[in-house]
């Protein structure tokens, strides 16, 4: 028989002696591919050039 998880949308009160933090799911042990470290760094600077009319 399986127990019934608690709502997944509730925040967790961490338990006495239990960390606040936290630990990772597996997934995100896994490091990022590089073509999300080169979308994260394209995403830093905005882009502020006019795209509506063509030059």
């Amino acid at each position: 028989m399986l127990i019934p998880r608690e709502d997944p949308s509730a925040p967790h009160v961490p338990e006495p002696g239990e960390s606040s933090i936290p630990e990772l799911e597996d997934d995100e042990t896994i490091p990022p591919r590089p073509e999300e470290e080169i979308a994260d760094l394209n995403r830093a600077q905005p882009d502020v050039e006019d795209h509506g009319h063509p030059a």
